[in-house]
């Protein structure tokens, strides 16, 4: 899947551009992200929401469902992402960008957080970090995989390159999680050497960004 980022990046760059030097907009926004990722999904469309809600995680949800949007659109695949109110905007983003992925790799009911029940265990595993039982519950491996995937597009590793062989030290690290708006603990897993080197192994290539 981290191959697909490297695509979608290219696609972003090329219409949008990464601008590092904009103080308004971070380089990368899931605004005008989820055309490229319903491009390579399992919807047509995709919205985003606010909920009434307040949570400490940063699970958002995504319902899928069928409907038309006109009268000649006929039936579409339509999911709709919702994010808790009390989330600041580099959480927002970060849980919008991976429900978006879920949108794009959650292929069968067995991988989606469809019921309270699933939710509830969900929540309790990632909180005790129970990666010993995610061959048990599919969802949880799919949540990994959508934060990896929302994390490598916000914050793409070719911004990275300096840290293959050495951690970031804290200032970096807090520069670069406000530089592209996302959690201070992504940017710090994000600029560790042996996560950076596995996510090159992964991607092959780097796409030109700059």
């Amino acid at each position: 899947m981290l191959e697909n980022v490297g695509n979608i990046l290219k696609d972003y760059h090329e219409e949008h551009s990464l601008d590092l030097s904009s103080s308004d907009y971070p380089p990368v926004r899931t605004s005008l992200l989820h055309p490229y990722i319903e491009a390579r999904g399992v919807v047509d469309r995709i919205g985003i929401y606010e909920a009434d809600i307040e949570t400490k995680h940063i699970v958002a949800l995504v319902q899928k469902f069928q409907g038309e949007t006109g009268p000649y659109s006929g039936t579409l695949d339509l999911a709709k992402i919702y994010y808790a109110k009390n989330h600041n905007y580099c959480w927002r983003r970060f849980g919008v960008c991976k429900e978006m992925f879920h949108c794009m790799i959650d292929r069968t009911m067995a991988d989606r957080v469809a019921t309270t029940k699933s939710l509830t265990t969900l929540l309790e595993l990632l909180a005790a970090d129970t990666t010993a039982l995610t061959g048990d519950f599919a969802p949880l491996n799919r949540e990994q995989e959508a934060e990896l995937l929302a994390l490598e597009t916000l914050f793409p590793v070719e911004f990275r390159t300096d840290y293959l062989e050495k951690s970031a030290d804290e200032d970096t690290i807090k520069a670069f999680a406000k530089q592209f708006c996302i959690p201070e603990e992504y940017a710090r897993l994000a600029c560790r050497p042996t996560y950076n080197q596995a996510v090159i192994r992964i991607r092959g290539r780097l796409e030109d960004l700059k």
